[in-house]
């Protein structure tokens, strides 16, 4: 009985309303994010099918080609586009067709099959941001398949049956269209994937986004823990009532945490730029990405870093102010455990959904919600620096420093008055005896 009523009294404290509320909003917080996930998955399927053609080769062969491909494409869900373009320039092409991608049946293309030798296939994608769902090569592989089926049916099949087929043709069925790919980034574009493009970015700025992660948690719960601690064991009362201004301790507070932070997070760069490039020299070394890269201007800059820097220090600092707000209103130190949760779900989040979406392109609704995120514009950062997205992380920097103010508002006003010893969430703080008398 005694087991009972021991256990009956920690699950009463372990399950307040305060942790009750703090499962409630991160349940609703992962459906959320899982929806946004699931919703993009399914529409990126989609979108696999569809496919945008231009013939520049114009043969009967070629037209061949396409109609089978179009009625390929109806039996299994898909829309074939045909579009016409009017120079190589594959920027202004792009934009004047408003597309993201586009297969291109090169001149000579029958010439070459006719030939018996490997036709070319170009494919052009435009890639707005480094997300993992936003850079598939949407109908590429769908197309290259189809046609080269079709250079097998029409070209090779007679000779097939007849056994006249000579060696080099035999070696060259099994690959008889070679696929050229180009990649595009804002008025720029190079002769290089965009799967690689994504695969080298993805390496080189991993590391930002996390060291964000470490510097947000770290020293959220740090101040958090602090102010927590300090507030049950009335060290802060004595602090507090101490003659020093509460700005100054608060203002103490914050910059030592945030100090702690920065030096946590310049040795975690170091270490993970170190680490990183042990993988991305040799690709680049292989491939000659680098040069690709650079002329893409997907490449990390002094000003791009500063750019970075910024958003990440507002957003510590906002970090921080929440901290002070949540280390208030916690009532022992078990609650302050549970009371960062929100932090690291607001940090979570958009670090997920801005690796895998481009949140400029899912529905309004999803884009807005996640952008009232603070952190958001930080994880976007590095991508907005590099794509120009100018507009973008101007807004950002606006509104973290008006919701860093409204924070710092809060919080100094609880800190200013009496209020910092005595609110809490999830019930009142337990009286001692000597209170009580």
């Amino acid at each position: 009985m005694k087991f009972f009523n021991l256990l009956k009294k920690e699950l009463k404290e372990m399950l307040g309303l305060q942790t009750i509320m703090i499962m409630v909003v991160s349940v609703v917080a992962l459906v959320f994010a899982g929806q946004a996930m699931s919703d993009a998955i399914d529409e990126s399927s989609e979108s696999q099918m569809d496919i945008t053609i231009c013939d520049l080769d114009k043969t009967e062969f070629t037209d061949a080609v396409v109609t089978a491909l179009k009625a390929q494409l109806n039996e299994s869900g898909g829309e074939l586009k045909e579009v016409e373009l009017e120079s190589d320039d594959y920027p202004k092409e792009l934009d004047r067709l408003d597309i993201s991608s586009v297969v291109i049946i090169p001149e000579g293309f029958t010439d070459q099959v006719e030939k018996s030798e490997s036709a070319d296939v170009s494919f052009v994608q435009k890639m707005t941001s480094l997300a993992t769902m936003s850079n598939l090569n949407t109908g590429s592989q769908t197309a290259l398949g189809f046609i080269s089926a079709a250079v097998k049916s029409t070209i090779y099949a007679q000779k097939v049956l007849d056994g006249t087929m000579t060696e080099p043709e035999i070696v060259l069925l099994e690959n008889p269209v070679t696929l050229n790919e180009t990649t595009v980034v804002a008025d720029k574009s190079e002769s290089i994937s965009s799967s690689a493009v994504l695969s080298m970015c993805s390496m080189q700025n991993m590391v930002v986004p996390i060291i964000m992660f470490v510097l947000i948690m770290f020293s959220s719960q740090m101040i958090l823990n602090t102010i927590a601690t300090e507030k049950v064991d009335k060290t802060l009362e004595t602090l507090l009532s101490a003659p020093i201004s509460r700005l100054s301790v608060i203002s103490a507070k914050m910059l030592s945490a945030g100090t702690v932070a920065a030096l946590q997070a310049i040795v975690y760069m170091i270490g993970m730029n170190r680490m990183m490039s042990g993988f991305t020299d040799n690709l680049s070394a292989e491939g000659n990405y680098d040069k690709a890269l650079e002329a893409l201007g997907l490449t990390m800059g002094f000003k791009q870093y500063l750019l970075v820097g910024l958003q990440m220090f507002l957003s510590i600092l906002i970090a921080l102010s929440v901290s002070l707000i949540l280390g208030a209103l916690a009532k022992d130190a078990k609650s302050a455990q549970t009371l960062i949760l929100p932090i690291t779900l607001s940090t979570m989040i958009p670090y997920m959904l801005s690796m895998f979406l481009d949140l400029q392109t899912v529905s309004p609704a999803l884009r807005y919600v996640v952008y009232a995120i603070p952190f958001t514009h930080t994880f976007m950062a590095s991508q907005n620096a590099m794509f120009g997205n100018s507009g973008i992380y101007i807004g950002g920097i606006i509104y973290q420093l008006v919701f860093l103010i409204v924070c710092m508002t809060v919080a100094l006003r609880i800190f200013m008055s009496d209020r910092i010893f005595t609110m809490t969430i999830g019930g009142k703080k337990k009286k001692n005896k000597h209170e009580a008398e």
